[in-house]
């Protein structure tokens, strides 16, 4: 009898057994990174908007600033703080006000801001930031069948609503 026909018969089984974990293992590694991709995508689109409306609201009221920041400049503030997004190109910002019933909106996009119960003591200022998140590490996928092995294309919209006095 041989001490170690055991041993080498199960020799193969390690490696079979990791060739058919490790495709399971790869695909949830590729999506925990996209999945904190992502996420950071959508606190930085949510700062943004957050940061511009801000400034749209607080910029006249600054030593200084006598009138308000312009549109060009809110948004050059918004692509600064979106500055570390990969995909830049699809960053958009659409700003808004609403004046008494009156909006004046600058930007790509559509949609009214909403309304303002109080449209005698307050100027309505909404920006609007949307971005288009791509993976950062694409795997397969079947969008006839809509089946990804990751986070598919995915456009993240913010709203930021302030109201400014008059």
């Amino acid at each position: 009898m041989r001490p170690h026909d055991g041993a080498r018969a199960e020799d193969g089984q390690s490696l079979i057994e990791f060739a058919l974990v490790f495709p399971l293992l790869f695909v949830l590694i590729v999506n925990v990174v996209n999945f904190g991709a992502f996420f950071f995508a959508w606190i930085t689109v949510t700062h943004a908007a957050r940061s511009g409306a801000q400034y749209m609201v607080m910029g006249g009221a600054t030593v200084n600033s006598p009138s308000p920041p312009s549109a060009n400049q809110i948004a050059a503030l918004i692509a600064s703080d979106a500055a570390s997004l990969p995909n830049q190109a699809s960053l958009q910002v659409r700003v808004c006000t609403r004046n008494n019933g009156v909006v004046s909106c600058v930007g790509p996009g559509s949609g009214t801001p909403p309304a303002d119960p109080e449209p005698v003591f307050y100027v309505l200022a909404t920006v609007d930031v949307t971005y288009t998140y791509q993976p950062i590490i694409p795997l397969w996928e079947f969008p006839n069948l809509n089946v990804h092995a990751t986070l598919p294309p995915t456009t993240i919209h913010k709203r930021t609503v302030m109201r400014m006095l008059q």
